[in-house]
């Protein structure tokens, strides 16, 4: 008996004593503790590679310094292949790609708001996608912003055109109609848009491909737009609906190029003669040296490419962003000579600055403007790429 309870004692001692490492006890009983700590290493590891390594390569607008990428197609402009439309309206396989809408809008009761919303495909060593948008009720001078990311991209994958949802996010565009909606905490959009006229493919003098802009070294890009789509649709502000319409400016931009090597000024305008201006000022980012200076302007049905030398913006004034630091250039002279043009440009309110930090991870200007002087109207008006001064530090620190 006594040898009975000695051995049994013995065996369940020797079933408590320490596992020996690699034993399938010591698995079994460690067995949580190693799952935690693979799932640890694969969040560290998804979390270097989607936010850290490639983390300005989600922002098709510049953020910073370029991440490791694909080097930009050094395709000659004069061998691109043609904009195919509508199949050229779809998602494509380039480095940077987004669609944008900008536009102003009224109630029936004769309210004004303005909106900008736009989804952004960037093809690094991962797809990204992002969502920014903005509200401005011009009433109460009131803002409204709101983003999103994710990994992947949120496209169903069509051909003919193209439909993104994400969340609240909606953008279909299929040849001339479309449909988009964003909402946030405090407030939403849903609208429907048609085009009666043909989508204007942007040109500047002397490039051989309709619809591309020759960015240098940054690469290329194509650019299309339907400047003055009609809309109707249903805006909701702390939970009242409210109907509306107006005029949406659609931009679609796609090529192997590097945005956050750039730095420029954008301006779409829409004039109450019918005419329709986009001017397009491209810099260095770092150098400020003219990358491309180009417009386009519409009337009737007319498409002309303006060159450089056919028209002149100044900056009359500028405003600096109280929580980046940055200074943005927001009044501005647009002269066209040949079209009998000298506008003044003003923004609806200054503080127009979007903070994509948390998405794109970087800031811009991006607002309603008016016009007066030699015309009337409205539009947009977008600065990219101005630096931080955090940023300008440590520019200046590099040898």
């Amino acid at each position: 008996m006594d040898r009975g309870r000695g051995s049994s004692n013995r065996v369940r001692r020797a079933g408590s004593g320490p596992a020996r490492p690699g034993s399938p006890r010591w698995f079994r009983r460690y067995r949580w503790l190693i799952l935690a700590g693979w799932l640890l290493v694969l969040l560290v590891v998804g979390w270097v590679l989607f936010v850290r390594s490639d983390k300005a390569s989600v922002a098709p607008l510049p953020g910073g310094p370029a991440a490791e990428r694909s080097a930009p197609s050094a395709a000659r402009p004069d061998k691109m292949p043609p904009v195919k439309l509508p199949a050229d309206d779809a998602t494509h396989e380039n480095l940077t790609e987004w669609w944008y809408y900008s536009g102003h809008l009224q109630t029936e009761s004769g309210e004004h708001y303005s909106f900008h919303l736009a989804s952004f495909m960037r093809k690094g060593s991962f797809t990204h996608a992002a969502f920014h948008g903005s509200l401005l009720d011009h009433q109460n001078e009131k803002l409204y912003t709101e983003q999103a990311r994710t990994a992947g991209n949120p496209s169903d994958g069509r051909r003919d055109g193209f439909d993104f949802s994400f969340g609240d996010w909606r953008l279909q565009g299929v040849g001339a109609q479309h449909k988009a909606r964003m909402a946030g905490k405090d407030f939403s959009l849903d609208l429907q848009m048609s085009d009666n006229r043909p989508p204007v493919l942007h040109q500047a003098p002397g490039t051989p491909v309709a619809g591309l802009l020759d960015l240098g070294a940054s690469g290329t890009s194509y650019y299309t737009s339907r400047p003055r789509m009609s809309a109707q649709g249903t805006l909701t502000i702390a939970g009242t609906a409210k109907a509306v319409r107006g005029e949406v400016w659609f931009d679609h931009q796609w090529g192997d190029f590097e945005a956050a090597e750039l730095r420029w000024n954008w301006f779409a305008l829409q004039l109450t003669d019918g005419a329709e201006l986009m001017i397009f000022e491209i810099f260095e980012r770092r150098s400020g040296a003219s990358v491309l200076r180009m417009g386009t302007y519409v009337k009737d049905g007319a498409v002309s490419a303006l060159g450089a030398a056919d028209f002149e913006a100044t900056s009359r004034g500028t405003w600096k962003s109280p929580s980046s630091g940055v200074v943005y250039p927001i009044l501005w002279t647009i002269s066209v000579p040949s079209r009998g043009l000298k506008l003044k440009v003003d923004p609806v309110i200054r503080w127009s600055q979007f903070d994509a930090r948390t998405t794109t991870l970087n800031v811009y200007w991006e607002g309603a403007v008016k016009l007066s002087g030699s015309h009337t109207g409205v539009g947009f008006m977008e600065l990219n790429g101005y630096t931080m001064p955090e940023e300008q530090k440590a520019n200046n620190r590099k040898p």
